[in-house]
């Protein structure tokens, strides 16, 4: 129980604490009110900038693109997701930088704040000729017009910094940073200063990419926000649509990079197509003119209207092979395997053209993420391993889908062979002119078809749609000031509450003595005699006849409550006063408890028993020191010559130390100690001994044997309060019986005594 009790917060005593320092808190509120007003009035507002965007998912759209690869593993996140980090990335921030020329900051002074520049800035700098540390760190500029010129200030970091005086700003100046040729962009005033930071580029764009705040609006959703804050929101603004603009840029050319690789293929085979079929014309010109055919055409027309739909599905076969040989060969073109795969060239067969559009989707999304990380990233490779897989698998569709289409092309050729088994009674000359027309009539039809897919890939490029529609444009919004300044004071007035707290909970972790004067009343395992005020006279003597300070009171109250602990029955009582430690105030309570009790009418010897460091002779002022240490050590000296009057009061005599013995110890366990005493019971009522202190040495105990009461003294914010458990000790074991308490040293606010008159 007593273990819990001690583990308790004790309310009482933290009110009384902060009552007690009241002023810390005081002057902390004020102290942090006046420092966040100073901030307030110094920081330069801050804005937020915000913006939204959509990103389009149809026709194609990076989240058709991105699904297919789900089935290689790559499933677990989104392509608005994937477009988050594109925006954020180096390349675009670095981009919209470049667009916008924001690679300096420049600002003006204004009052105690720096105000920033963004479209008119008044000062522009060429490097001529930068430093080494101009080149690697980070410094500011510093323009102050003078009456005789200019005043130029360059700081890089704490310790580095450069001064100099200049005419004009027309030549070049010498500073720490290097040369620098400073051009004014327009009159500047006397009244303030121009400051320009330079920072490398790539301190700048991380600066910038941490400023800026990219996020979904919903886990599931299309739309992406994007946010900054500082104290340039027309800067912000700007960036803000650079980047969507840049964006956009760079998607379009990403998307546009399919077809115009499509165009160049098709533009490649039409040049082929065109000279065999020069050739195949050629040749039916030349079969002609050799055979002397004249009317041959109009017999040549019968047998192909009549052979037609066979014609027109073997041509459409061979279409079908020819584009297949083409993308077969651009598959085993060793140059072009890092190129986009032409796919709208029209394959007819399903599962080639997805495999070509999966492909290309994920040759599109590497082509992205390269642009912005770096070679051995794990995505491109784990991409690599993917695109080369896709091959594969593409150079065997392309094998499956050739050997398909030879297979109908021998079905249709033997139902063509059955025709022309029907005609063959033709003359061979009218047999062979079909076969050249109809080679013709093939490579015609081929060309026509490759033009027609040129017209279409040409009308794609020219209506590519912007991916990232602009929901919100940036725009600065007016209720997102900071700091604000209720919000600041109520901040910095929480901050002066917490901070005094804090010191005063360390210093209580801290503090081992005794503070508080019911926490000691508690945790003792004696009687408590009571508590005395702190003498603010200073003075050893603090009870005189006829005197009613608080001092004097408490003194006679304790005198009072002997009678409480004092049997009746005991006559004479000797009464030990000793302490834990030195400086407790044992010798100023025990001459005080003599004189309270001489002036109530008894007889009272004060007997100096500390015969290690007497103070008894000092605190009465008498000059010589008594002979007690020689009445037990001398059977000769007899107790009239060691009794001394105190001076104070005629019923007060003292009986000093005299001369520190070499053997205390020994000495306090002669018999002459028990004859001493003995004498003294008959002579006077009450015997006042001061002792030694119990922690330090033995002798106390050693007198233990002659004492009626012991009376410990503890000293108000001086006795650690281990010394508490080691008195506690004494009274569980034993060790000193009727041991009684006092608590010496309080404050008067502390006594809740509220008669007499202070001391001054």
């Amino acid at each position: 129980m007593e273990q819990n009790n001690n583990n308790e917060i004790d309310v009482r005593k933290i009110v009384r604490i902060v009552m007690e320092k009241w002023y810390w808190f005081a002057i902390s509120v004020v102290f942090f009110v006046l420092l966040g007003v100073a901030y307030f009035l110094r920081k330069s507002p801050q804005w937020t900038t915000d913006a939204s965007i959509m990103i389009r998912q149809k026709d194609g759209g990076l989240a058709d693109q991105l699904g297919s690869l789900a089935m290689f593993g790559l499933g677990g996140s989104t392509a608005v997701e994937d477009e988050v980090v594109v925006l954020t990335s180096r390349g675009l921030m670095t981009q919209a930088l470049d667009a916008l020329n924001l690679w300096e900051a420049s600002f003006v002074k204004d009052g105690i704040r720096w105000s920033g520049e963004f479209r008119n800035p008044a000062l522009t700098i060429d490097y001529l000729e930068l430093s080494e540390r101009g080149e690697e760190r980070p410094f500011i500029v510093y323009v102050k017009p003078t009456k005789k010129g200019y005043k130029v200030r360059v700081k890089s970091g704490f310790f580095h910094r450069s001064s100099t005086k200049v005419a004009s700003l027309n030549e070049p100046v010498e500073t720490l940073a290097g040369t620098l040729l400073i051009h004014p962009n327009r009159e500047l005033s006397r009244d303030t200063t121009y400051r320009v930071i330079h920072k490398r580029p790539e301190l700048v764009v991380a600066g910038f990419r941490k400023m800026l705040m990219v996020t979904l609006h919903k886990k599931e959703s299309n739309i992406i926000n994007l946010s900054m804050k500082s104290p340039m929101p027309d800067r912000d603004r700007a960036l803000l649509h650079q980047l969507i603009e840049q964006y956009n840029l760079n998607a379009i050319v990403d998307k546009n990079m399919l077809a115009s690789n499509t165009g160049a293929f098709i533009e490649e085979r039409m040049n082929i197509i065109t000279a065999e079929l020069s050739e195949a014309e050629k040749t039916v010109s030349q079969y002609k003119e050799k055979n002397k055919i004249a009317n041959i055409e109009t017999q040549a027309r019968l047998i192909l209207e009549a052979n037609s739909v066979e014609q027109q599905a073997l041509a459409e076969i061979e279409t079908q092979l020819n584009l297949v040989d083409y993308i077969d060969e651009f598959m085993h073109n060793e140059s072009k395997q890092g190129s986009l795969i032409p796919s709208n060239i029209g394959i007819t067969d399903a599962a080639l053209g997805s495999s070509l559009s999966q492909y290309n989707s994920i040759m599109l999304q590497r082509m992205r993420i390269q642009r912005t990380a770096t070679a051995n990233n794990p995505v491109l490779e784990q991409m690599d391993a993917q695109l080369a897989s896709m091959r594969q698998n593409i150079i065997a569709t392309i094998a499956s889908v050739r050997e398909s289409l030879r297979i109908r092309k021998r079905d249709l050729q033997a139902q063509d062979s059955k025709f022309n088994r029907q005609i063959q009674n033709a003359p061979e000359q009218e047999r062979e002119y079909v076969r050249i027309v109809r080679d013709q009539k093939i490579k015609e039809q081929l060309y026509l078809f490759l033009y027609k897919k040129r017209e279409e890939n040409a009308l794609m490029l020219a209506a590519t749609t912007i991916p990232a529609k602009v929901v919100d444009v940036p725009q600065c919004d007016v209720r997102s000031r900071s700091p604000k300044l209720k919000n600041l004071l109520v901040l910095c007035f929480m901050l002066g509450l917490m901070f005094p707290a804090a010191l005063l909970y360390i210093y209580t972790l801290l503090n081992d003595k005794i503070d508080d004067v019911k926490d000691y009343e508690r945790r003792v395992k004696a009687p408590m005699l009571g508590e005395i005020v702190q003498n603010s006279r200073h003075a050893h003597i603090a009870i005189r006849e006829g005197e009613s300070t608080v001092s004097a009171e408490l003194f006679r109250l304790m005198r009072t409550n002997l009678r409480f602990v004092i049997s009746s029955e005991v006559k004479s009582p000797v009464i030990l006063v000793t302490s834990c430690i030195n400086g407790e105030g044992k010798s100023y309570i025990s001459c005080n408890i003599a004189l309270s009790l001489a002036i109530l009418g008894k007889k009272v010897a004060l007997v100096g028993m500390d015969i290690r460091k007497p103070m008894i002779a000092q605190y009465f002022g008498l000059s010589q020191r008594g002979h007690l240490t020689d009445y037990l050590a001398e059977p000769s000296v007899t107790i009239d010559d060691i009794i001394v009057p105190s001076g104070e009061h005629k019923n007060l005599d003292l009986l000093p130390c005299g001369t520190i013995p070499p053997n205390p110890a020994e000495l306090l366990q002669s018999k002459r100690v028990e004859e001493l005493f003995a004498e003294l019971r008959k002579r006077y009522d009450y015997i006042i001994v001061d002792t030694a202190p119990l922690a330090l040495v033995s002798d106390t105990y050693l007198l233990d044997r002659i004492a009626d009461l012991t009376i410990l003294v503890s000293r108000f914010k001086y006795t650690p309060m281990e010394m508490i458990d080691y008195l506690n000790r004494i009274v569980e074991l034993d060790r000193m019986h009727h041991v009684a308490c006092v608590l010496n040293g309080t404050k008067s606010s502390h006594t809740g005594y509220g008669y007499g008159v202070q001391e001054s």
